[in-house]
């Protein structure tokens, strides 16, 4: 992969799209580069589903905003995830946020996540996106007979206090729906999936449409702050603004802005997309319709019937970014995809590539603006700058209702309890951020043996 965000000095436009899936059934707008000097009140950095899910929303407003993006529409995650559609983000079950901050902010913070989801159906909707939306069903599977247990415990927990519906299913009720190896027992609920690709491309649309001025190819190569605001440069223009919303997430480069430099760590995941199935392959996995699958391992598989009856099957990538495309790293991934489904042995891999996902140090993403306008001790004629990223992977609909919330914050509109801990305080530093890869390592090589 030819962009790493811990040694490239920032995404250039010359860089290649990902050879993908997507980018090989879907071909988005071309968009211009900045070529002048603007002037904007708001001016977003990063043109993903957050960044492009900010303008619009600031544009509803009837506000001014100009957004800039370092390559083409979909360069990014918009064009490297699953399409996975999924009510949460970052690492941290609702089980998980409820024993350290609580119950009532576990509720709160559940609210946002299943906001998340119903924003994106109401979005695809009310502006007739045409994003290959799928519906069909979403197993979680226990790699192991204790995960197994957990995971029943687990569902039953999120059905009781959370209100959340769904079926238990056996290591023997796996098996005889599907030709899986290694699946003790899950849990299914209903789920979607979509292109992610079309999706990015129909904000980018609808963002447009609303009035917001769209620049790509354009990376913002330094910011600097003034008495009225701040001045944004790009390689062949500028932009002043009032206020900035960073959105560049995992794609963020390694000194940008001291309110997110060493704050997160982009980490690698990697899919592949194999032939269409073939009746017998079909009916021997019973990979027989749209749905979706994610197992319980510390380095999760996650995996998805397509439309077309492909299989896209994903997992952690390389620790770095110039071992994206080696074959080990392809010959791992495809070993495990067998291993789950030996009826899929030797069905020809069309497609694979890698992208960056946002990993927050306590795996809970945030949605931050210094000097917030909806404190009231701030007062509205001072310039602001906020992010919102570190959703560990999970963005699909949560980095767009990501992008909203940056957007009521900066606007001061927002009205959501501001003390859960998404919101409440910045994304914390990494200790010894420069040891970071050191230590993906050593866990990649523990998780191995421990996950046996």
């Amino acid at each position: 992969m030819p962009y790493d965000p811990l040694v490239s000095h920032g995404v250039s436009p010359s860089l290649p799209l990902a050879e993908s899936y997507w980018h090989a059934t879907h071909k988005p707008e071309t968009l211009p580069p900045l070529n002048k000097n603007i002037s904007s009140d708001y001016l977003v950095i990063g043109g993903g589903y957050t960044g492009l899910s900010a303008a619009m929303t600031l544009a509803e407003a009837g506000q001014q905003v100009a957004l800039l993006d370092a390559n083409s529409l979909g360069f990014g995650c918009a064009g490297r995830n699953g399409g996975f559609i999924l009510s949460g983000s970052g690492r941290l079950s609702l089980s998980a946020i409820e024993n350290r901050w609580g119950y009532a902010v576990a509720k709160g913070m559940q609210a946002e996540f299943d906001g998340a989801v119903n924003l994106l159906n109401q979005r695809i909707a009310d502006f007739d996106m045409r994003v290959d939306l799928v519906k069909g069903p979403y197993l979680k599977l226990a790699h192991s007979s204790k995960q197994a247990n957990l995971l029943c415990d687990s569902a039953k927990h999120h059905e009781s206090q959370f209100n959340v519906a769904s079926t238990l299913l056996s290591q023997e009720d796996l098996t005889s729906r599907f030709g899986i190896k290694g699946a003790f027992g899950g849990v299914e609920v209903n789920g979607a999936c979509l292109h992610p690709l079309k999706l990015v491309s129909e904000y980018a649309r609808v963002a447009k449409a609303l009035g917001a001025s769209l620049y790509y190819d354009s990376p913002a190569t330094r910011i600097e702050k003034h008495k009225t605001g701040y001045v944004v440069t790009t390689p062949n223009g500028s932009v002043s603004a009032k206020h900035i919303l960073i959105a560049t997430n995992a794609y963020t480069p390694k000194r940008f802005h001291d309110a997110i430099d060493n704050k997160q760590f982009p980490v690698q995941s990697s899919i592949f997309v194999t032939a269409p199935l073939n009746d017998e392959q079909r009916a021997q996995s019973g990979l027989t319709a749209p749905m979706s699958f994610m197992d319980t391992r510390m380095m999760k598989y996650y995996y998805r019937v397509l439309p077309d009856g492909r299989l896209l099957f994903g997992g952690r990538g390389a620790v770095t970014g110039k071992s994206a495309d080696n074959s080990s790293e392809k010959q791992r991934l495809y070993n495990a995809m067998v291993k789950s489904f030996p009826a899929l042995d030797s069905i020809a891999m069309d497609y694979f590539w890698s992208g960056w996902v946002s990993v927050s140090l306590d795996s809970m993403p945030r949605i931050f603006v210094d000097n917030d306008p909806s404190n009231n001790n701030t007062h509205r004629s001072g310039s602001t700058i906020g992010y919102a990223m570190g959703y560990c992977g999970s963005g699909v609909s949560f980095a767009a209702f990501a992008g909203q919330r940056l957007a009521q914050r900066m606007l001061g509109t927002c009205d959501v309890d501001l003390s859960l801990p998404l919101y409440s305080s910045p994304l914390k530093t990494y200790p010894f951020a420069k040891a970071r890869r050191l230590a993906l390592h050593g866990l990649y090589q523990w998780a191995k043996f421990a996950e046996r």
